[in-house]
């Protein structure tokens, strides 16, 4: 049940990174990597609150310590990979903004996964 609840928060908090960055980009021409880090911040927190009150529910954790490692978590390995990768993809491709930030968001959820359960909400 924990995998398909980190599924469920993980999608939920990438369809808004992308609603953000689509809104700041197309709407207020804003460049895509500057867009990038304002809508994986907004991503974050629903992250955070979903996986803190729901995805790993443990009675026993500490909000602030728990907060403190998720985004050590989110800002080492999401957010350097994402922005890295999304940076990779635009610059050396010709894909869309749009298509480049679904495929990082894609890919990087394994290895959050992996250091929440075992690190962040232990």
């Amino acid at each position: 049940m924990q995998p398909i609840k980190f599924i469920v928060t993980g999608s939920t908090a990438a369809a808004i990174h992308l609603s953000v960055l689509w809104l700041l980009v197309d709407l207020t021409q804003v460049n895509p990597l500057m867009a990038n880090p304002a809508a994986f911040i907004l991503a974050f927190i629903v992250s955070y609150l979903g996986h803190s009150l729901w995805t790993f529910n443990h009675k026993q954790h500490v909000l602030r310590n728990t907060l403190v490692k998720f985004l050590l978590v989110q800002l080492l390995c999401s957010f350097v990979l994402n922005q890295g990768l999304y940076t990779l993809l635009l610059t050396y491709t010709g894909l869309n903004y749009l298509m480049a930030s679904f495929i990082v968001l894609a890919t990087i959820p394994l290895i959050t996964y992996t250091l929440s359960k075992y690190w962040a909400f232990k």
